[in-house]
């Protein structure tokens, strides 16, 4: 067993992967594994944490969680709508829903962390956060069996099971983009969390949502719809051209409208804003002069709707030193702190602490030969110790 040890408090352990971990994998629903030699779903290393390292992340995201949920409040009872490039078509939409308390079932922030100091928020992807089975159930599954004695930061499936509970409506449509498979790899998966939770699930195309003459969209068999879990981003189906009957239906949507307020990077310049200093979060703007005013040298531009690292770019004293793919889109760009990333195994490594309702119910961990993290970033499990 060979030890990367790079802080006290984390390291990075390489060990054997389980010999028939492919067919494990696939069997607990993870078909998107990459079977090649540098696989997204890695066993041949692992991280491993102190228990105080993984509460200080944990805290971390409850204390982050409160003020997101506070800077939502301020931007709708300010109307900021036009600092997050929400259109004006969909603010109405966004503020009904955040005062209605539109119900919420997951998140997930993406945290910087070198093991010393306090993490750093790079951003929180509220709306629609991918990697979700192999966090809830394939790394659970491989710490049972190869470190028994050993935890994990990880009580995730049974608080999407319980949030699933808790919504009234007996039957829940789950849609997708289909001809993505880790799309919908994670769709099916929610799905199975409802169905433990006694619900009965119609999984589908989002291509195949319906509007009926009496004002309820429908799925392919013309049978409304009483609650939808799209896994398709708000800033997708506001250019959708069902988007403008939403209206009254607003309240069957999860995720929530509101979550547009959280989902886009343009929170970030408004959480600094908010909160300038704070120990969580790291200077950000819209406008690289006012960065550099601050004395900042290294950066990372980023665009507010960029997903995978799309269109992101890592700057030092103006020169681009690393880069993720094109964006998908225009969109304007945010320009935030660079944070230091643990680092081990010619890997830098982003924590991702998972949010169920209010509550941080789940890590995981991509590492990347790049420091953008991006569709292919591995995944590796983690331990902890103590």
């Amino acid at each position: 067993m060979e030890t990367t040890m790079t802080h006290g408090s984390i390291r990075l352990e390489r060990g054997l992967p389980r010999r028939d971990w492919r067919r494990k994998v696939e069997e607990a629903g993870l078909i998107w594994h990459g079977a090649g030699g540098d696989s997204y779903w890695n066993e041949e290393e692992h991280l491993v944490l102190t228990l105080q390292a993984a509460e200080t992340l944990e805290n971390a995201a409850l204390e982050l969680h409160a003020l997101c949920l506070d800077a939502c409040e301020r931007i709708s009872r300010h109307d900021w709508w036009s600092r997050l490039a929400i259109p004006e078509a969909a603010a109405g939409m966004v503020q009904a829903s955040w005062l209605s308390g539109d119900y919420s079932l997951y998140g997930r922030f993406d945290l910087a962390w070198d093991g010393s100091g306090p993490p750093k928020l790079l951003e929180y992807n509220a709306d629609t956060p991918t990697s979700l089975l192999e966090t809830a159930v394939i790394q659970w599954q491989w710490l049972e069996e190869c470190h028994p004695e050993n935890d994990q930061l990880n009580s995730l499936h049974e608080a999407l099971v319980a949030r699933w509970a808790e919504v009234p409506e007996p039957t829940i449509h789950f849609a997708a983009v289909w001809e993505m498979l880790e799309d919908r790899q994670t769709l099916a998966y929610l799905a199975e969390t409802a169905e433990q939770a006694g619900k009965t699930v119609v999984l589908m195309d989002v291509g195949e949502i319906g509007y009926s003459p009496d004002g309820r969209f429908t799925d392919a068999g013309e049978q409304p719809i009483d609650r939808l879990f799209k896994l398709y981003p708000w800033e997708w189906m506001a250019g959708e051209p069902f988007f403008a009957e939403i209206g009254q239906e607003r309240h069957r949507f999860t995720e929530p409208a509101w979550k547009m307020m959280l989902s886009n990077k343009g929170l970030l310049p408004i959480l600094w804003e908010l909160n300038p200093g704070h120990p969580l979060l790291l200077p950000a703007t819209t406008s690289r002069e006012a960065l550099r005013g601050m004395g900042v040298t290294r950066w990372v531009e980023k665009p507010f709707f960029g997903r995978e690292g799309g269109g992101v770019a890592v700057m030092e004293h103006g020169v681009r030193v690393a880069n993720g793919p094109p964006p998908e889109s225009e969109s304007p760009l945010v320009y935030q702190q660079r944070a230091a990333l643990f680092e081990a195994g010619g890997r830098h490594f982003v924590w991702g602490l998972w949010m169920v309702g209010d509550e941080c119910r789940g890590l995981s961990a991509r590492g990347d030969r790049s420091p953008v993290t991006g569709n292919l970033s591995r995944f590796y499990p983690h331990r902890i110790e103590g």
